[in-house]
């Protein structure tokens, strides 16, 4: 479907085609008033079929996009380089073709069946037109011979004739530009349905230098649209500043829901988060998102330069190397970016020249350096979602000892699933069914014998036995 803005071009192509028509008509009226009568009573009628056909064809397309991308999607899977070992590996290739050609064989043929359909009708309106074009031309022909007009005037009328059939003609621009004031409505349908703090009109408070003391959700309840069940109904939780805080529960306790409610990606559906006692709708959200460096387990693989996917995480000071290259170091990939064919310049995806990708454990360190460029840019807060997924144990607990150093005095908040990483930080809450059930420091929450205590044992037996099959 084509957008509100690509209507404008559509639009002006449309009306340039009417023009052409209409001065045709003009001129024709001084010929024979009653041509351009016929002439635009045949053009209506081939516009009001070609438009309905067009609009047939395209409804039958829109019944079935999930074909249409399921095929696409084959397609896209077959020519994808991630995808080529295992598709080599596995042999399925072949497989992928013939789904392929099933799938879009099965979505087009009722596309094809509405063309058959209309063919017809098409080849019944083009004759009307060309039986009233030729008849029309013919009229001024014999004014011509008959030496009713002259030679000069008989050329003018004739292409006059010709240019009516801009008013008969309705093709993909047309089609574009009805879609294109389809999607306007819904546009503006859309600004009056979203709220105001999301439409950026509230919130207008400065975050500079925020949080001071403490980020409080009170009460705090969410669901996500579409959702028939809270992930939140009536969170309460302090995070102070300037200490680490681990979040820890099982899969679907709300644990990164948590992070994008604070990063302000969602509003919160009842109750309050508040910053220094502000609310945080009250504040200017883009100011507000400056100050947090968010980093989640399925972050952005941007193909562009090493220095630019770092330096994303604090566009103001793009142009700082140095500070670039120290949060590099800090997350431990500065020995690897200087190996690279480029270095600092080379491209991270393998389809440009010289460029080159990385394994998954240096695309985290990646990623991390991102969110240390953020920090040492100012952000007060970092989020480390699930920030080391793809390291070993030892990297990542190494990894983690670092970032207790360099993020001192900044309010960093880790979700993960791995408790040598969770242990290390000042305060440690269990979420469980959107609440916290249970909150302390490590030593603490061992000696209280609950939830906590009962999953970190559970994964210090896993990783004792598998110490015991290495040995």
């Amino acid at each position: 479907m084509a957008t509100a803005g690509a209507a404008i071009t559509y639009l002006g192509v449309a009306w340039a085609l009417r023009l052409q028509g209409l001065a045709a008509l003009v001129i024709l009226v001084d010929f024979r008033w009653w041509l351009p009568l016929i002439l635009a009573a045949g053009q209506a009628v081939s516009f009001t079929w070609r438009r309905r056909h067009w609009r047939d064809m395209t409804d039958v397309v829109f019944d079935r996009t999930e074909g249409l991308r399921q095929a696409d999607y084959l397609r896209r899977l077959a020519v994808r380089p991630d995808a080529a070992k295992e598709l080599q590996v596995f042999g399925l290739g072949d497989w992928l073709v013939e789904r392929y050609r099933a799938s879009f064989l099965a979505t087009m043929q009722p596309v094809w069946q509405e063309r058959r359909t209309g063919g017809p009708v098409a080849l019944g309106v083009t004759l009307l037109l060309l039986v009233l074009e030729g008849a029309a031309l013919l009229v001024v022909v014999r004014a011509g011979t008959d030496a009713t007009i002259g030679l000069g005037a008989a050329v003018v009328y004739a292409q006059a004739v010709l240019a009516v059939g801009a008013l008969g003609r309705y093709d993909m621009d047309h089609l574009r530009l009805e879609d294109g004031l389809r999607s306007l409505e819904v546009l503006r349908a859309l600004e009056h349905a979203v709220p105001e703090a999301v439409k950026g009109l509230a919130g207008r408070l400065p975050a500079t230098g925020l949080p001071e003391r403490v980020i409080r959700f009170e009460g705090v309840m969410f669901r996500y649209p579409g959702r028939d069940t809270d992930v939140f109904d009536g969170l309460d939780l302090d995070i102070i500043a300037g200490q680490s805080l681990a979040i820890v529960g099982t899969n679907g306790a709300g644990k990164t829901t948590l992070v994008k409610l604070l990063a302000r990606l969602y509003d919160v559906g009842g109750g309050r988060i508040t910053v220094d006692g502000t609310d945080l709708r009250d504040i200017e959200p883009a100011a507000w998102q400056q100050r947090v460096a968010a980093i989640f387990q399925d972050f952005a693989h941007y193909p562009v330069s090493v220095h630019d996917n770092i330096a994303f995480g604090a566009l103001s000071c793009a142009d700082d190397r140095a500070a670039v290259e120290s949060a590099a170091l800090r997350a431990g990939a500065l020995d690897f970016v200087t190996a690279l064919p480029k270095g600092w310049d080379t491209v991270l995806d393998r389809q440009f020249t010289d460029g080159a990708d990385l394994s998954g454990g240096e695309w985290q360190r990646v990623a991390l350096a991102r969110a240390l460029f953020a920090v040492s840019a100012g952000a007060g807060v970092l989020v480390l979602d699930e920030p080391t997924a793809s390291l070993d144990v030892r990297a990542e607990t190494g990894l983690y000892d670092r970032f207790l150093d360099v993020t001192r005095g900044v309010t960093t908040i880790v979700v993960s699933h791995r408790f040598s990483t969770v242990r290390r930080a000042q305060r440690i809450v269990v979420l469980e069914r959107g609440r916290v059930v249970e909150d302390g420091s490590h030593d603490e929450l061992v000696r209280a014998g609950g939830r906590y205590a009962a999953m970190y044992a559970l994964q210090a037996s896993r990783f004792a036995e598998a110490g015991d099959g290495r040995g």
